[in-house]
């Protein structure tokens, strides 16, 4: 169990996000957040950055993709708690686009890519226009220099 606040997140779930993120760099790589207790994140499940415009900053979840992850969810006991992407070298902090696609009641975690490599995660809701930083707990996430 994790302090209130806080977003947990397991060991597998940080490698496939650390993996898919990377794979997708320079572009925004994403994904689906996986749970049985909210904020406490078993799973990340890559998804395709459905963005035809402008994949390197912005990326997007298909309808048939977010319907998908729901009923793998189900299957497994689980539930959607938000979803992940990540910055191509730039800060783990939101942006102005991010708030503006953020569903109320899903996390959002932003990870910070540079030069191909996964560096900072950061957690977050929404509240009001903008959003409200959680801490993360994970033994497995651990910033890279």
């Amino acid at each position: 169990m994790i302090a209130a606040g806080s977003v947990g997140i397991s060991p597998n779930a940080v490698a496939a996000i650390r993996a898919e993120a990377e794979r997708a760099y320079p572009h925004e790589g994403c994904g689906a957040l996986l749970g049985s207790a909210e904020r406490e994140i078993e799973e990340a499940l890559p998804l395709a950055n459905g963005e035809g415009r402008s994949p390197r900053v912005r990326f997007q979840v298909s309808p048939s993709d977010y319907i998908a992850v729901e009923e793998q969810a189900e299957a497994r006991g689980l539930r959607l708690l938000g979803f992940w992407h990540s910055h191509p070298d730039h800060p783990a902090r939101p942006s102005p686009t991010d708030r503006e696609f953020a569903w109320e009641g899903l996390l959002t975690l932003v990870v910070a890519v540079e030069g191909g490599r996964s560096l900072d995660l950061t957690a977050w809701e929404v509240e009001g226009a903008g959003f409200r930083e959680l801490p993360v707990v994970s033994q497995a996430w651990v910033k890279e220099e």
